[in-house]
């Protein structure tokens, strides 16, 4: 995987007609991608080394990320069976080409022994579930306004809009997608389309898996939703800002009066309010009514 570089180089990629009606956007965070991009980043505890040292060998910060990462699975566990399925052909090739065999780990991952496949199997389920398992739902819904975002767009302005709009680094000029890299290349996709992913976790640009099957991948970095901060209880007074923070997951009128501690008049108002200011969506499932955050709420907590 390649992650973009200052403007002026990069990867070209040709679309025709078919690939544009086969580009689409992940239905989910991928659990793989989140955690190799945070890895990859190095913005996590170091304290947390010793437990995952066989994937922090393999993504190191400043070095391509090794394709056999591939997996636009959406079940984490799914996910890492088929990373520990790639033959280890290809394991080797990657790990001599972009990381060379400098410990003994990566020479016995190398060489494809089932020792060293264990290790990276705890190492990816210990990183999952102490960098990105304890905010997942924050992360699924931060996704699903993106998407839900994106679609508008696509609808209203074009896909060739939505394209060349979804980062700073990417630009459409039809019948081409430019991503910002290191290195200059044109490739065309010839019909496969692109996966489109947002990323929450790690990514600070934009970055491309042109060898991913079914189809090439293109994932750009959404800002993570982090609640915090005085200044906004200053702007919206201490009640509405608890309310909206509890709104990071959908709730009930009457849920959200509970987990708050007011009435479930007060818990009414204050939705409205917030609905009306944009920050909250309101819909009603049967006999109730449920609450929960838009991306313009996402972005005032961040």
């Amino acid at each position: 995987m390649s992650e973009s570089a200052p403007r002026g180089r990069g990867l070209t990629i040709l679309f025709e007609l078919e690939d544009l009606a086969r580009t689409r956007f992940a239905p989910a965070p991928l659990p793989m991608y989140e955690l190799v991009f945070t890895v990859h980043s190095g913005n996590w505890d170091r304290l947390l080394l010793p437990q995952i040292r066989p994937l922090a060998e393999l993504v190191r910060p400043g070095r391509f990320i090794p394709d056999f990462f591939n997996s636009a699975r959406a079940d984490f566990d799914e996910a890492v069976r088929q990373v520990l399925d790639v033959p280890a052909t290809r394991v080797r090739d990657q790990i001599a080409n972009m990381l060379g065999t400098t410990s003994p780990w990566l020479r016995s991952f190398a060489a494809g022994t089932p020792t060293s496949r264990q290790d990276l199997r705890a190492a990816l389920h210990t990183g999952y579930r102490d960098l990105i398992e304890h905010n997942w739902p924050e992360t699924r819904q931060a996704f699903d306004a993106e998407v839900r975002l994106r679609s508008s767009q696509a609808v209203t302005r074009g896909l060739g809009d939505l394209l060349g709009n979804l980062h700073p680094a990417i630009s459409w000029t039809a019948p081409a997608l430019h991503v910002e890299l290191a290195w200059d290349t044109e490739i065309a996709l010839r019909g496969t389309g692109m996966l489109i992913v947002p990323v929450l976790h790690g990514l600070t640009r934009p970055a491309v898996s042109m060898f991913a099957e079914p189809q090439p991948l293109l994932f750009y970095p959404v800002a993570t939703p982090q609640p915090s901060g005085a200044s906004l209880e200053l702007a919206l007074g201490r009640t509405r800002t608890l309310v909206l923070r509890a709104l990071t997951s959908e709730r009930t009128t009457t849920e959200l009066a509970k987990h708050v501690g007011i009435s479930l008049p007060t818990a009414s108002q204050h939705a409205t309010a917030l609905r009306t200011a944009g920050f909250v969506s309101t819909h009603r499932n049967g006999r109730s009514v449920r609450h929960r955050l838009t991306r313009r709420g996402w972005e005032l907590l961040t």
